[in-house]
Order: structure tokens, then sequence, then C-alpha cells
């Protein structure tokens, strides 16, 4: 959660919640997904966002996967030029629902080599 709440408070935004429930759903969409990407919203998330990476690499997952999807983005300071090395944008949507004022509670799990969050 240190990751979380340091580059939410970076781009201006409240810090979320940790939440046990949505932890646990995390754990279980990476899990269930054996290594693959496959969303499922359990009882009580609202969002989720996925994507590879292992145990010690969650910062390069949020900051170099998810919000370098906006690195124009205030407070990012020119952290995606390597942040985000290895990673390929299609869109922002990861972006959007991590700072999101719609959310105040966050949850994340790693398994079988898949970073899962889930938020309501």
């Amino acid at each position: 959660m240190g990751i979380v709440d340091e580059w939410r408070g970076k781009l201006g935004l409240s810090q979320l919640t940790q939440d046990g429930k949505l932890e646990a759903n995390a754990l279980k969409t990476a899990q269930d997904g054996n290594g693959q990407m496959v969303h499922q919203l359990n009882d009580g998330s609202k969002a989720q966002v996925l994507a590879p990476g292992q145990p010690d690499e969650f910062y390069k997952v949020f900051v170099g996967g998810w919000l370098c999807e906006r690195p124009d983005m205030s407070g990012m300071d020119g952290v995606c030029s390597s942040a985000s090395s290895g990673w390929y944008y299609t869109s922002t949507g990861h972006a959007d629902i991590l700072t999101s004022p719609d959310y105040s509670k966050i949850g994340c799990a790693q398994a079988g080599g898949i970073w899962s969050c889930d938020l309501a």
C-alpha cells in the first residue's frame, strides 16, 4: 500500500483504504487465472486492474504498467521515460480506474505471475 499511497499523493489524490475483502477478491482473480489475465469482479469489487508481474515488481506494475498510461498527469514528473520500459499502451483504462474519485478502497494481490487490484 505504500506505493499506492505515495503515488496517489504525488498525483494530488486522496489515499485509498486497504480492504481485506478486495484483497481476497484480487487474489482469487490472480489465482483462478492460472497465469493468464482473466478479469472477474467478485462480490464487493467495483473495478479491477490486472498486469503481469512478479511479487517484487509492484512498483513496476503500478507506476510503469498502469499509471504511465497517462504520463501527462500532474505529478508524474517524467518518471514514465524510464518506468514505462517494456510496457505497451493501447488505452488509459487502468490509470483512469486507479485515479478515479469514484473509489475509496483498494485491495491488491499477486499470484501466478499476475498482479490484481480490486477497487470499490
